[in-house]
């Protein structure tokens, strides 16, 4: 089962791949399933509360460095007359990256990251019309950072554009860094120190980022927008560049160069509803590839399954689920939507929690993530706007059902556990807190 909805999802995220490709957790928003192909829930069982929560949507540059820094790299070449006919292209549109920025503000959300809270909210109207005809308050929380905020406020705008009489029920949004922005909340020091210091992680990522291949793929990518000498002497470490925004942002050498333009090439689709700025030409197909890979390889030891025996990327996970099965318990009482917006430091390490499709293929120490032999693609996983939701279903004695989603798609829970009467995606709540319990150690 596992193996056939993986090859299913690919197939349909490789047919939606356009001008995206090779961008991993920058690739824009689309819904994976329409809710006319979900699997009905059991006769008498009718929906009572939507546990929600999402990545912020398409967004700008985190901050002002890579277009900055490829700005002064490029001023530099011009000066010594180092640019080929591509390169010399390459100048105005890193101007229009920064003009399009001094609109939107770094690491804001763009015009298409509203769009698709918006309309994700609207897809939800329409799979649980009847859900939003009750009287219960609609909880809204993110993680504190603007994006995510802006995200729920464009989500709510999506809710209230078809439904204004919504209005009264929404509270307040409110931060809650413990639940969605936990590798950042008070006592995450250990994984911070994981980040920076476990040797099985700093191992592997040196050995990618500093192989052969990517040093490779530095010269030939640099080669096609600057003179060879300029190259040369650029991955020599002849120059140095320091953002204005950040002393600690730099370009000094080539890897430095690539992995800023990367930054470039990921991003400008995020900003396809402020400016259609096209990177497609300055970076290739095999080389983006390439940067892909080592980009996937970071989030899966960062934030996704990395070691076999280590739960450090996302044992920080377990306050929001408790907190979605605190409120689930509380029906008929309680929200009848909670609706969360956070980053991807929390959608991929939920995924992994779950245990869902292509996130639980953790490596033993020693062995490298690679593509041949592991299905982690932030794409799948995690793009701009991810989202897992728990549909929950109440019968009329008070059973309750839950059906998950992932990016839209109904996806199976853990396989430790059991669905329910048969059903494919239904799960009894019971059967949840006991094999979610099991698998990682909770209490609820």
């Amino acid at each position: 089962m596992r193996t056939s909805l993986l090859v299913s999802l690919t197939c349909l995220f490789t047919a939606q791949a356009t001008a995206v490709d090779h961008i991993t957790s920058k690739t824009p928003y689309q819904p994976r399933q329409h809710f006319s192909q979900y699997e009905a829930p059991p006769s008498g069982y009718s929906i009572a509360m939507v546990q929600h929560v999402a990545r912020h949507g398409s967004r700008g540059l985190s901050s002002a460095d890579d277009d900055d820094l490829m700005l002064q790299l490029w001023q530099q070449a011009e000066q010594e007359g180092a640019l080929t006919e591509l390169g010399q292209q390459l100048g105005p549109v890193l101007e229009r990256f920064i003009a399009v920025h001094e609109k939107l503000g770094y690491g804001e959300l763009s015009t298409l990251g509203r769009q698709e809270h918006a309309q994700m909210a609207q897809r939800m109207l329409a799979r649980h019309g009847d859900l939003f005809t009750q009287a219960r308050p609609i909880l809204v929380s993110h993680s504190g950072r603007s994006r995510a905020a802006q995200s729920g406020d464009a989500f709510v705008a999506g809710l209230l554009a078809q439904k204004p009489n919504l209005a009264v029920h929404i509270e307040d949004a409110y931060a809650d860094e413990s639940t969605l922005y936990f590798h950042k909340a008070e006592g995450s020091e250990g994984y911070d120190d994981y980040r920076d210091n476990d040797p099985d992680l700093v191992a592997a990522m040196a050995e990618i980022e500093g192989s052969t291949r990517t040093h490779e793929v530095a010269i030939q990518a640099l080669q096609r927008l600057f003179s060879e000498d300029f190259v040369a002497r650029l991955h020599a470490g002849d120059y140095q560049f320091v953002a204005k925004a950040d002393d600690e942002d730099q370009i000094n050498n080539a890897l430095d160069a690539l992995f800023a333009l990367y930054g470039l090439y990921s991003i400008a689709p995020n900003l396809a509803a402020d400016d259609a700025i096209d990177m497609q030409p300055f970076l290739s197909a095999e080389h983006a590839s390439w940067l892909a890979y080592v980009d996937d390889a970071d989030s899966f030891y960062g934030r996704g399954p990395g070691f076999a025996g280590n739960d450090i990327t996302y044992r920080g996970a377990d306050a929001l689920f408790k907190e979605m099965m605190t409120q689930i318990e509380q029906l008929p009482e309680g929200p009848s939507a909670s609706l969360r917006f956070t980053h991807a430091q929390v959608t991929m390490p939920i995924a992994t929690w779950l245990q869902l499709e292509h996130t639980d293929s953790a490596v033993t120490p020693g062995t490298l993530y690679d593509y041949a032999t592991n299905p982690w693609r932030a794409a799948l996983v995690s793009p701009m706007g991810a989202n897992v939701q728990w549909d929950v279903y109440q019968n009329s004695v008070g059973d309750r059902l839950v059906r998950m989603l992932h990016n839209e798609a109904q996806v199976k829970f853990a396989d430790v556990c059991q669905s329910y009467d048969q059903m494919t995606y239904f799960y009894a709540v019971e059967e949840l807190k006991r094999c979610l319990g099991e698998l990682h150690g909770l209490d609820w």
